[in-house]
C-alpha cells in the first residue's frame, strides 16, 4: 500500500486547486473500530440499503505470512456495521467484492504464502456464504486474480497467469476457462502478452474487461470484449503508449469509463469514455495512481487517486471538480483502493486507510469515505 504525503502538502494543494472548481461533499462515514493494521481494498453497492466492503485486519507486516484476518462490513442504509462472513482457514485476506442483489453476493480472497497465492471464492444468498471451489487458484500459484463482476448468476474472475490473460466464468454451476483474444497469446516468433486488470458485466453477453497489451505492432492500454462466445480486443485508438487501464465501470455497456495510468510516480494518466462502439479519450485529468472510477447517477464519473495525494475527480459539463480525500484527525495520509456508486441514488462510496499518527512501524486503519449531493 501506499501512503500519502503529509497533511501539509494536502492543504497547499488544495489551496492551489482552481478556485471555480467545485468542492462536493465527501465525508468519513463511522465505521466499527479495527484492529490495526487494517485496510479495505473493495467495495461493491446494489441499491439505497445494501453494500459491502471487504479487506483485511491485524496485520503486521514485520510477520508477513502469520498475521491478518479477513473482515467484511456491510451498510444498510443508514450505519456500517461487522456482519456474517465467510468462515476461512487460516490468514486470509478479503480483496474484491461484487454484487447483483442482496441475495447475489460474491467475494474473492487471497492467502498468501512464500510459494504464492491460493484464491479463494465464496457466494452468499442473502441468509448464508458458501464457498465456491475454485481448483484454478486451490494451490499456491503465480495467478493473480485482479477484479471481479458479477451479473445474473454469472460471476467473472479476470487476471494474469505469467503472460497470458485469464478470463473464468461461473456459469451453470461451474467455472469455465475462456480462451484469451488470438493477440495476446505467444506466436510467431514475438513474445505476445496482456495484462487484465479490470472488469464489468452488464449482461451475460456483454462484459468488458480493461488492461494493456504488446505484440507485433502494438503496445499500449487496451479494451476486451465478450459477446458470450469469445473474448477479442477492441481498438481504443492507442498504440505505442506505455499506459495500462486499471479500471472500468459504468450504468450499461451504451456508457462506459475506463481510467489507466502508467504505473510510476513520474507517469501519464488515460481515461477513456465510449458508447460500447467508439471511444474517446478525456482530457483534463493529471495524476499518475488511478485505481478506481464510479459512474453515478446521472451518468457522472469518480475517479480516485491515490498517489500523489488521495483525491476524487468528477467529470461534468466538459471539466473536472477536484475534491481532496477526507483524513482522520492526526492522520497525516489517506490511501483510495477502490469506488462504487449507490444504483438509483447520488451517493458514491470509497474505501481504503489512513495512517496511525506515532506508530512505528507505521500502521494504517481502514476508512470508508462517502458522498451525496447537498
Amino acid at each position: 500500500m501506499r501512503r500519502c504525503l503529509a497533511l501539509a502538502f494536502a492543504v497547499v494543494a488544495a489551496a492551489a486547486a482552481p478556485a471555480a472548481a467545485a468542492q462536493p461533499a465527501w465525508r468519513l462515514a463511522s465505521i466499527p473500530q479495527t484492529e490495526v493494521t487494517s485496510n479495505l481494498w473493495d467495495v461493491a453497492a446494489v441499491d439505497a440499503g445494501n453494500a459491502w466492503a471487504v479487506g483485511f485486519e491485524g496485520y503486521l507486516w514485520e510477520q508477513e505470512y502469520a498475521t491478518g484476518d479477513p473482515m467484511m462490513l456491510r451498510w444498510d442504509g443508514a450505519t456500517w456495521s461487522r456482519t456474517s462472513r465467510p468462515a476461512v482457514q487460516g490468514k486470509v485476506s478479503f480483496q474484491r467484492v461484487a454484487a447483483s442483489s442482496a441475495q447475489d453476493v460474491w467475494v474473492k480472497g487471497s492467502r498468501p504464502s512464500p510459494d504464492g497465492d491460493v484464491a479463494l471464492v465464496w457466494r452468499y444468498d442473502g441468509t448464508t456464504w458458501t464457498e465456491v471451489p475454485y481448483p484454478a487458484g486451490a494451490t499456491p500459484s503465480t495467478l493473480s486474480i485482479r477484479d471481479l463482476s458479477v451479473v445474473d448468476g454469472h460471476a467473472w474472475l479476470v487476471g494474469t497467469r505469467g503472460n497470458r490473460p485469464v478470463f473464468h466464468e461461473w456459469t451453470a454451476g461451474a467455472w469455465q476457462e475462456h480462451q484469451p483474444p488470438a493477440q495476446c497469446v505467444t506466436g510467431g516468433g514475438f513474445v505476445n502478452f496482456c495484462n487484465v486488470n479490470a472488469v464489468k458485466a452488464f449482461a451475460p453477453d456483454d462484459v468488458w474487461a480493461a488492461g494493456n497489451g504488446m505484440w507485433n505492432g502494438f503496445s499500449g492500454p487496451l479494451l476486451f470484449h465478450w459477446n458470450g462466445t469469445a473474448w477479442r480486443t477492441v481498438d481504443i485508438g492507442l498504440n505505442q503508449q506505455p499506459l495500462s487501464l486499471q479500471a472500468i465501470d459504468g450504468q450499461s455497456s451504451q456508457d462506459v469509463w475506463a481510467v489507466g495510468d502508467g504505473g510510476g510516480m513520474g507517469s501519464a494518466n488515460v481515461v477513456l469514455r465510449g458508447d460500447g462502439t467508439t471511444w474517446q479519450t478525456v482530457g483534463g485529468l493529471s495524476t499518475p495512481k488511478t485505481p478506481g472510477v464510479a459512474v453515478a447517477a446521472g451518468g457522472v464519473p469518480w475517479v480516485i487517486s491515490s498517489f500523489p495525494l488521495a483525491t476524487f475527480r468528477s467529470y461534468a459539463s466538459g471539466s473536472w471538480n477536484l475534491a481532496m480525500a477526507p483524513a482522520p484527525a492526526g492522520s497525516s495520509g489517506v490511501t483510495c483502493n477502490a469506488i462504487a456508486a449507490v444504483p438509483g441514488t447520488d451517493r458514491v462510496i470509497a474505501v481504503g486507510s489512513a495512517d496511525v499518527p506515532g506508530t512505528s512501524p507505521l500502521r494504517v486503519r481502514a476508512v470508508v469515505a462517502e458522498y451525496a449531493a447537498g
